[in-house]
C-alpha cells in the first residue's frame, strides 16, 4: 500500500543555520515502492527514504481511496451497514493523520476528493458483495511461517527485500486499488505494469517467508478484478533487479555523489515526482531545457506585487516567471491561505516555486487544490551522508 496511517510534519526536518536539512543516506532494504521509484530516478528513490523529505510532499487523496478500500476488504463486513462503519472509520484515521501535514491539510473535506462518493459507494457494494472468493483456511505451517495475512511486515533476499502485501493466502496475493486506469488513457498500460511488477515483488517476499502463491490479483474498488498466474522467474528476475539497484544507489551515495549525480530529470521522470520543490536537479533540468512541457508545470521566479485579499484567505500575488512561463509578462496568481499557505510575508523580490500548477486556455499558470507554492528561503537543504 502507498500510504499508511502515519503522515509526519515538515517540522520533523533538522534545523540547520536557520534552514530544514534533509540527510539522504544509504537505505537498509529496498521494498516494491522504492524499486518503483528507484526505476525512475536513483535520487527520487534516495528522497524516499527520507523522513524529513515527507513534510514537502503532498500526499494524493486517490491513495487515500485506495487505502480506506483495502481496510474495507481486510475487515470482510456482513453488510452494508458495517462496511459503511468500517469506511468512515478507515477514512476519520486518514483526516487525522493528514490535519498536523503543512500540505495535506487542505484536504480535510473527502466530500471533494476527486470521485469520493462513487468510490466509496462502489467499495462498499464490493465488500458486501464479496468480488473475492473466500479466503483459505490458515493451515499449520510450524507455528513460524503463516499461510495467510493482510498487511503483514515479510523479508527476502536475506533482508535486503520487504514489503507488505495488501492480503495473501496460500493461493493468491492480492493488492487492492481505489480505481484502474481507463484503457484508453496513453499511460495505462505503463501503470497497470507497475501494479503487476509490485505483485511480482510481494510474491518473492511469499514465497520466501510461506510457500509460492499461484495467483496474483489486482481488486478494484468498482468490482473489476486482473488476473494472472505467478511466473516465479520473472518474480526473481524483478526481485534481483531491485536488490541490484538498491545496492547501486547505496554505492553511489557512499561514494559522495550527489542530487547531480543521482538524479536522472526528464519529462517522464519529473512529471509526476513528488518531490520537485525539493530537487535541485529538476531546477537545473527545467533552466537548461528552457521549462520543459509538464503536465502539470512548474515555474520559478519571483513576487513584484502582492494583494492581501479581503476575505482572510483568498489573496494573490504577481510573479514574474522565468523562462517560456514568463514571456507573457507578469503573472497575477489567485491563492488561498487555506490551501496554498500564506506568502504575504515574503516581501517582494522574495524567490517563488510553483509545482503541480495547471494550465489555462491562454497558455498562462493557474494554481488548483493540487498546486503548491513555496518561498525558496523556506525550502530544506539536502544533505547526503556516506554512513548508513
Amino acid at each position: 500500500m502507498e500510504l499508511r496511517f502515519r503522515v509526519r510534519s515538515a517540522a520533523a526536518a533538522r534545523v540547520v543555520a536557520g534552514r530544514p536539512r534533509i540527510r539522504i543516506r544509504p537505505a537498509a532494504r529496498t521494498s516494491p515502492t522504492l524499486w518503483a521509484q528507484m526505476r525512475l530516478c536513483a535520487l527520487r528513490a534516495a528522497l524516499s527514504t527520507a523522513k524529513e523529505a515527507e513534510g514537502w510532499v503532498l500526499h494524493s487523496p486517490r491513495a487515500w481511496l485506495g487505502t480506506a478500500f483495502h481496510v474495507l476488504m481486510a475487515a470482510r463486513p456482513s453488510d452494508a451497514g458495517e462496511a459503511e462503519r468500517v469506511w468512515d472509520t478507515a477514512i476519520a484515521g486518514l483526516l487525522a493523520a493528514s490535519s498536523g501535514h503543512r500540505l495535506d491539510k487542505r484536504f480535510a473535506s473527502p466530500e471533494r476528493w476527486p470521485g469520493y462518493y462513487l468510490v466509496r459507494q462502489r467499495a462498499i457494494a464490493s465488500a458486501v458483495q464479496g468480488v473475492l472468493p473466500p479466503a483459505s483456511a490458515r493451515l499449520p505451517a510450524g507455528g513460524r511461517r503463516p499461510l495467510r495475512g493482510t498487511e503483514l511486515l515479510l523479508t527476502a533476499r536475506d533482508g535486503l527485500l520487504a514489503g507488505r502485501p495488501d492480503e495473501f493466502d496460500r493461493q493468491s496475493v492480492t493488492e487492492f486499488k481505489s480505481a484502474l486506469p481507463d484503457p484508453a488513457w496513453p499511460e495505462a498500460e505503463s501503470l497497470t505494469e507497475g501494479y503487476w511488477r509490485q505483485l511480482r515483488l510481494y510474491a518473492v517476499l511469499i514465497g520466501e517467508t510461506a510457500e509460492w502463491p499461484a495467483v496474483a490479483r489486482i481488486v478494484a474498488a468498482s468490482g473489476q478484478v486482473l488476473t494472472r498466474d505467478v511466473d516465479r522467474p520473472a518474480c526473481e528476475a524483478e526481485a534481483d533487479a531491485a536488490v541490484a539497484g538498491l545496492r547501486a544507489m547505496n554505492e553511489a551515495l557512499g561514494h559522495g555523489s550527489g542530487s547531480a549525480q543521482l538524479a536522472t530529470p526528464g519529462e517522464i521522470e519529473c512529471g509526476q515526482c513528488q518531490y520537485q520543490a525539493i530537487c535541485p536537479a529538476f531546477w537545473s533540468w527545467c533552466e537548461t531545457m528552457s521549462w520543459p512541457q509538464l503536465r502539470q508545470p512548474a515555474a520559478r521566479g519571483i513576487i513584484e506585487a502582492i494583494d492581501p485579499g479581503v476575505d482572510g484567505d483568498v489573496y494573490a500575488v504577481t510573479l514574474r516567471l522565468d523562462g517560456r512561463h514568463g514571456e507573457g509578462g507578469p503573472l497575477p496568481l489567485a491563492l488561498r491561505r487555506s490551501v496554498h499557505g500564506d506568502l504575504t510575508g515574503c516581501g517582494l523580490g522574495a524567490q517563488i516555486r510553483v509545482v503541480h500548477a495547471q494550465m489555462r486556455q491562454d497558455g498562462r499558470l493557474r494554481a488548483d487544490m493540487s498546486t503548491c507554492v513555496f518561498a525558496e528561503d523556506e525550502l530544506p537543504e539536502l544533505e547526503f551522508r556516506r554512513s548508513a
